[in-house]
């Protein structure tokens, strides 16, 4: 069982991978969840956060607030993608659930901390901006050797980006923060583009989801078909057929490792030229007489099995039975 803490700047594919993350009870003991801005602003991250956690039954998680804005950017939000409210037309603030308690300490706090006292032995899963990793970074120098693995949700290798022609968007909201985490000696996996987008929901798939909550009743999957509607709408509108499973994927590849194939990389990212920011720059050079090959710093998720992680994924939406009034 891995130790985890959630990263999350929760709109909806967020909400999706707290879902599976409390899905996954026998392979996650989840020690907390910390929030960023991203999706939404911090404070609508944060409310979304606790009350996911409360409808899976995890009120029990305590969530730490972590950074309002990039390190040295103005934020920017994905209404068109995730509404104002982050959870696409859903206002958490109308569900009888209990909420998840806020931690006495920072992101970045809670971050270090945790990995002081449980050194090795902690996977940060982070599905937003980097900008609270790289904070807890700065903050405690030896973070990067204490943490077993940083499982990243952001990137393209080799497809287009999906915030400008060549970056994604948690990489491109905060390049700097990617940076810096990517050249941190921590032990990384990367899960890209490449790979979330493939693994999609279309229209016919939600109308099967939908008879299935009428089949077998879920708060939770009745939530996950309410945003998965808002959420394919936003993809449709922007000339896309399928949402893709970003974050939820990139949780359960943190459990079940072995859904996919990977490959290590030299990778760095592009900070300077507001045209390429977020750029993951991959140096494939050969080696040659004068040259050494780069040192990888980056294991990537190159191939999933499609099948298997989008069944496991929606499987994770009857989670939880708890019912909404």
């Amino acid at each position: 069982m891995k130790d985890i803490i959630l990263d999350v700047d929760t709109g909806i594919d967020d909400a999706l991978a707290l879902m599976v993350a409390a899905w996954r009870s026998d392979d996650f003991r989840i020690l907390g969840a910390t929030t960023v801005a991203g999706n939404a602003d911090l404070k609508i991250a944060t409310d979304n956060t606790r009350a996911v956690l409360g409808l899976v039954g995890r009120a029990d998680v305590p969530v730490a607030v972590g950074a309002a804005r990039p390190l040295i950017r103005p934020l920017l939000i994905a209404p068109a993608f995730h509404g104002f409210l982050g959870m696409g037309e859903i206002d958490v603030a109308d569900w009888d659930v209990p909420r998840a308690p806020l931690a006495d300490a920072s992101a970045a706090e809670f971050i270090a901390r945790a990995a002081r006292e449980r050194p090795g032995q902690i996977t940060l899963i982070a599905t937003g901006p980097l900008t609270n990793v790289a904070l807890a970074l700065a903050m405690d120098r030896s973070l990067a050797g204490r943490l077993a693995e940083i499982v990243i949700m952001g990137g393209a290798i080799a497809v287009p980006g999906n915030a400008s022609a060549v970056a994604e968007a948690n990489f491109h909201n905060d390049p700097e923060a990617a940076r810096i985490v990517l050249a941190s000696g921590a032990k990384i996996l990367l899960v890209p583009l490449d790979v979330t987008e493939q693994v999609a929901v279309d229209r016919a798939r939600l109308q099967r989801l939908r008879g299935a909550v009428k089949d077998k009743p879920s708060a939770t999957a009745d939530a996950a078909v309410a945003i998965l509607e808002f959420y394919l709408n936003a993809y449709e509108e922007h000339g896309r057929i399928a949402c893709a499973l970003h974050d939820p994927l990139a949780v359960l590849l943190a459990a079940r490792p072995d859904l996919t194939e990977t490959a290590e990389h030299a990778i760095e990212i592009a900070t300077a030229d507001p045209a390429t920011a977020g750029l993951c720059i991959v140096d494939r050079r050969p080696p040659t007489a004068l040259r050494s090959p780069p040192l990888p710093n980056v294991r990537t998720s190159t191939r999933v099995d499609v099948e298997v992680c989008r069944e496991l994924i929606v499987e994770a939406f009857w989670a939880g039975s708890r019912r909404l009034k």
